[in-house]
Order: C-alpha cells, then structure tokens, then sequence
C-alpha cells in the first residue's frame, strides 16, 4: 500500500478541536520524516482559505493537505475521531461541519493529489464503505477498506 507505507492510523482519536487533531497527525507525518517542520503551519494555513471539510452519507470528513513542496514522501494519514470536530465546509466557508473521518494528504505531484481526491470522494460516496470507516477499529480491516476502494 504505497500511500499508507508508514500506517499512519489511528482510531477512535479523542481530539477536541480542528487543530489538536491536524497537529496529532501532522506531529506523525514530521517523525517519520515524510514532510518538512512547517508542514503543520502550512496545513492550518491552508484550511483557514480553502478549508475541506464535507459532509457524505451523515458523515463529516476532512481531507487537509497542502503545497507538495512540504512533501518529502507520498503518503496518506487517516484519523477516525471518537467525537466529531468542527472543520469549515469545502463548498461554503461560512458553514460548519461535525467531522469524525480524516485523510490527510501528504501527496509529491498535483497530479497525484487530484486522482487521489476523486478516490477518496468516490469512496465517501459509499455508504457502506463510509459506515466500515467509522467504525473500523484494525489496521487490516482498514487496509481491506481502502484496497476496495482502490487506494493503495
């Protein structure tokens, strides 16, 4: 699975804000040494203009990223949250989104981003995929999860 090699994953995260949580994620992606120190800023940054929060199938889901010039190495982190945080919606920065699934994306070429974006949109579009995400507690069921979706 080239975009979850470091398994960056975790489950049923107690976060209790956007930012708590992005840096939970971010501090991991920065130990493995797949992104820059300023990767965190430059995420945060990011949210406040174009956020990317989305609401699919009663679920909120976030997918922060940035510049790939924060990007070492290709790599995808995902977060499930034990309560929701608020994220601003991608669609309308004036609303507000309970979000509980994150995939945060630490991605080299723009081309890379794109595709990997209408994956993940594709999958959020699946009901019975999105339920296994929320409540998928193992790496291997996770792993089973993106592999039929079609991200590895």
């Amino acid at each position: 699975m080239m975009f979850f090699n470091k398994e960056i994953i975790t489950f049923n995260f107690e976060g209790h804000s956007k930012e708590q949580v992005l840096s939970h994620l971010s501090a991991e992606f920065i130990e493995n040494d797949l992104v820059t120190q300023d990767f965190y800023a430059s995420i945060i940054s990011r949210e406040l203009s174009f956020p990317t929060g989305l609401w699919m199938n009663d679920t909120g889901i976030a997918i922060p990223h940035t510049d790939s010039e924060k990007v070492k190495q290709a790599q995808i982190g995902f977060m499930s949250l034990k309560q929701p945080v608020t994220f601003k919606e991608m669609a309308n920065k004036d609303n507000e989104i309970e979000v509980s699934l994150i995939f945060m994306l630490a991605l080299k070429q723009s081309d890379q981003q794109l595709s990997m974006l209408q994956k993940l949109v594709n999958l959020f579009q699946n009901e019975s995929m999105v339920k296994q995400l929320k409540e998928c507690t193992s790496l291997i069921e996770f792993k089973s999860i993106m592999k039929n979706a079609g991200i590895e």
